[in-house]
């Protein structure tokens, strides 16, 4: 009885992460050639026809921030994100689950600091707008707390997968 409602959590935690990854990498996609048409646009008009884009420096830095944080919530599903596990493969059995359990609690906890951090600076600054683009800032910061909220989706399939002995976690 357990172990089934266990693995239906599971298959709900599995459909919610794909959901998860499959907004990252649209957002990634989109926000990626808005910044590349941006700066291509912003340096053919600067040196040619000399009228500058005063926002296009703006919005490529922060369309970089939501590129960065979609893209390690990619990372961290598909399992690249760099690890120093070197003493980690030396253990084998219950000591290594045990070091890699340890290690995705701890990530787990950093990005729920992200998420709780993220969201209380984005109602701190929810009158702020922004210099060139006078937007409000909570569209920039917003990117911290939907990027920690997704791959802490990751690091718990992660962390339940290797509780149960399913497979070899990605994230490390």
């Amino acid at each position: 009885m357990f172990r089934q409602g266990f693995r239906a959590f599971l298959s709900a935690l599995d459909q919610i992460g794909m959901v998860c990854h499959r907004i990252a990498k649209f957002l990634l996609v989109v926000m990626g050639v808005a910044m590349a048409v941006i700066i291509l646009l912003q340096v053919l008009f600067r040196f040619s026809i000399k009228i500058p884009f005063p926002w296009s420096e703006e919005l490529a830095r922060y369309l970089m921030v939501w590129i960065g944080m979609m893209g390690a919530s990619i990372a961290m599903q598909e399992g690249r994100h760099v690890g120093v596990d070197i003493l980690v493969d030396r253990l084998h059995g219950r000591a290594q689950s045990l070091v890699r359990g340890m290690a995705l609690i701890g990530i787990l906890w950093f990005l729920g600091l992200m998420v709780r951090e993220g969201i209380q600076l984005m109602l701190q600054i929810a009158e702020q707008r922004s210099p060139a683009m006078d937007i409000p800032m909570v569209f920039p910061y917003g990117a911290i707390p939907l990027g920690a909220f997704f791959m802490i989706v990751e690091g718990l399939r992660a962390f339940f997968r290797l509780l149960c002995g399913l497979d070899e976690p990605k994230v490390r």
